[in-house]
């Protein structure tokens, strides 16, 4: 858990920082500036959705493995999705 929320930590402030992000180029054509701005926020994004969702899935299942909490826990995380 504790590395967990030292990687969210360490990804808010770059998080935060895409607002100053602009896109030089105005053309409506082939904007591969734009598209390479719209997949640094959609990667961004993911990695906080990703990091935030391990924090608070207390177990070990699957790919998923945790330190802290070593066992899986059928009792409260067996669910379909």
């Amino acid at each position: 858990g504790d590395s967990l929320q030292e990687g969210i930590d360490l990804l808010e402030p770059i998080f935060a920082s895409f607002e100053d992000v602009s896109v030089a180029d105005r053309s409506l054509i082939w904007n591969t500036d734009l598209v390479e701005t719209m997949e640094l926020e959609n990667l961004l994004v993911q990695a906080m959705a990703t990091i935030k969702s391990a924090l608070y899935r207390t177990e070990s299942r699957g790919a998923q493995a945790r330190e802290d909490y070593s066992e899986r826990d059928d009792e409260n995380w067996l669910k379909h999705t």
